[in-house]
């Protein structure tokens, strides 16, 4: 039986990811936000704030807006509220509670929601959409964007990649995780009774003809799996050498003109 006391993240709670998690969200941020709105919408909770890499986003593209992230690790959340001092929000634009999303407990209602890369960590995803539902006022809009990683695909095919994308998603799964949630938002959403779901389907497809964008996703890409080392190497998934072969080879995909970088992640917006 597993005897774990707190929940495994991938990613790991360390400085250098915490960075990379503001970067990653700048890098996405269009293929996510240019879909979304939060026009109509005045408070809203997401769920999974982190160190608030979306939060921040939210606030510059919506600064009509007023947040309340939940986050269950206390180390993100000191991290996010000192993002937030340093853009210069306060608590009458944004707070964070440290709470598990399957069990909230929150001091309001909300008219909107904003969970992104959260449902794969989770091993109940429904139990979080049920979760937050009562602090949902009626019509309230959410929205998700989740992964799916069995899209992931590159042109050459590099077997130091493949298997190391093999080896993290099969981690993920181990620990409790789903790296193909984003297939299944939409039975999630009906089965936790929301109305009026839409599924789109975002991501990259990425060749010859833009080599600049290329060059950043397969930087941000290697690093994305480079986060997962850490705890691949305790779990002794993997060496050392078979880390720097992935990233040499992420490396020479970017350099090589023709190469191609295809990846897919699935956003819902539904309505209470």
């Amino acid at each position: 039986m597993d005897q774990r006391k707190e929940p495994k993240y991938i990613h790991g709670y360390h400085e250098v990811e915490q960075e990379r998690l503001r970067e990653q969200a700048k890098v996405i941020e269009n293929k996510i936000y240019d879909f979304i709105h939060f026009n109509e919408q005045k408070h809203i909770l997401e769920l999974g704030s982190g160190v608030g890499a979306q939060t921040e986003i939210l606030l510059r593209r919506y600064p009509h807006l007023q947040i309340t992230g939940v986050e269950y690790e206390p180390r993100q959340i000191q991290k996010a509220e000192q993002n937030m001092a340093k853009l210069g929000y306060g608590l009458e634009k944004v707070r964070f509670l440290q709470q598990d999303a399957t069990k909230l407990d929150l001091p309001g209602k909300y008219d909107g929601a904003f969970v992104c890369w959260v449902l794969e960590h989770v091993q109940q995803p429904v139990k979080i959409l049920h979760s937050m539902k009562p602090f949902l006022s009626r019509g309230a809009k959410i929205i998700l964007t989740e992964v799916f990683n069995a899209t992931f695909y590159t042109y050459p095919v590099r077997q130091e990649v493949v298997t190391y994308w093999k080896i993290y998603n099969d981690y993920q799964v181990s620990i409790g995780g789903d790296p193909q949630v984003g297939a299944r938002l939409g039975d999630l959403l009906d089965e936790a009774g929301y109305q009026n779901i839409e599924l789109r389907s975002g991501g990259f497809h990425l060749d010859s003809r833009d080599q600049h964008e290329k060059k950043l996703v397969f930087n941000y890409w290697k690093n994305l799996m480079s986060s997962g080392a850490p705890a691949l190497l305790e779990e002794k998934l993997l060496n050392e050498e078979e880390v720097a072969a992935m990233q040499v080879a992420m490396d020479e995909l970017r350099d090589l003109s023709h190469s191609i970088f295809y990846y897919r992640f699935i956003q819902a917006t539904a309505y209470v």
